[in-house]
């Protein structure tokens, strides 16, 4: 607790470029090797949805364009593909191997490698259904809403977490944003109501 009386979160900011390209190597280094689920639950279906199309429609323009170069350049172009389709094989794998994480003591809303917001499982009352486009990616605030945060990967939110008493949480150059109202996504909002059930604060 602060001063005030406001309860405190935490955000982990996204990670570096180099960061970045760690987390997806190592997110998809772990997919092809089949490694175990990561315990958790799933979020950004969407991205996910939308991604994995436009990786398999690279692979065929690829190999079409590929057949219209000149020999020498192929190599070139090859090596050019290749990295595209591995970047967004590993954005996908990176989303999946980092999923929302919900415990007695905290409640951890990922994006994979965006950044992610750390609440106390105290303050969380309920979540519920909701459609809601929030400009931006990664923990960021809400326009036009002051008590509201909004953590994911994408545009698009699917659900809302209702906090009381409001959580403190440092947007970095965003400010301070006494938090009383997150919105993320999530694959299945029934899933993260139960597992909010099952660790309801006493």
């Amino acid at each position: 607790m602060t001063a005030t009386g406001r309860v405190l979160g935490s955000v982990t900011a996204g990670p570096t470029r180099f960061g970045v390209v760690r987390v997806w190597v190592r997110s998809l280094a772990a997919v092809l090797l089949r490694r175990g689920p990561v315990p958790g639950l799933r979020h950004s279906a969407g991205v996910r949805q939308l991604v994995l199309p436009l990786v398999a429609m690279e692979i065929v323009v690829a190999f079409l364009l590929s057949s219209m170069l000149p020999p020498a350049a192929r190599p070139v172009h090859a090596a050019f593909e290749a990295l595209l389709v591995l970047t967004g094989l590993g954005l996908v794998a990176a989303v999946l191997r980092h999923p929302h994480e919900v415990a007695a003591e905290r409640v951890v809303l990922r994006t994979g490698f965006l950044g992610e917001v750390t609440l106390p499982r105290s303050a969380v009352r309920s979540v519920s259904s909701v459609v809601r486009t929030v400009p931006g990616r990664g923990p960021r605030p809400v326009p036009g809403e002051p008590g509201a945060v909004a953590c994911s990967v994408g545009s698009s939110l699917n659900a809302v977490l209702r906090l009381d008493p409001p959580v403190r949480l440092d947007l970095g150059t965003a400010g301070l944003v006494d938090a009383a109202t997150v919105y993320v996504s999530a694959d299945s909002l029934p899933d993260l109501s139960a597992a909010l059930a099952t660790t309801s604060p006493r």
